[in-house]
């Protein structure tokens, strides 16, 4: 199985694996395609991060952009899926 490879998934998330091959899915938390909002990231074991998008930063994203947003994601507040 590749590790390069976005996985949609039916509750709406979509999942990814980063470098070390850790299973993650994330959902954009707002309708927006661009600026404000966050992206939610839970991995297998329930642990949540949040990604907060710039004012003009767009939400489309590769599986490297995921990579990166989650690296620099903050621990999501407890609750927030």
């Amino acid at each position: 199985m590749s590790h390069n490879r976005l996985e949609p998934l039916a509750d709406g998330f979509v999942a990814f694996h980063t470098e070390q091959g850790e299973r993650w899915r994330h959902k954009d938390m707002s309708p927006a395609r661009a600026g404000p909002g966050y992206r939610l990231f839970i991995n297998e074991a329930g642990e949540e991060r949040r990604y907060e998008f710039g004012e003009h930063e767009s939400h489309d994203a590769t599986v490297l952009d995921l990579r990166d947003q989650l690296a620099r994601a903050k621990p999501a507040p407890a609750g927030a899926a």
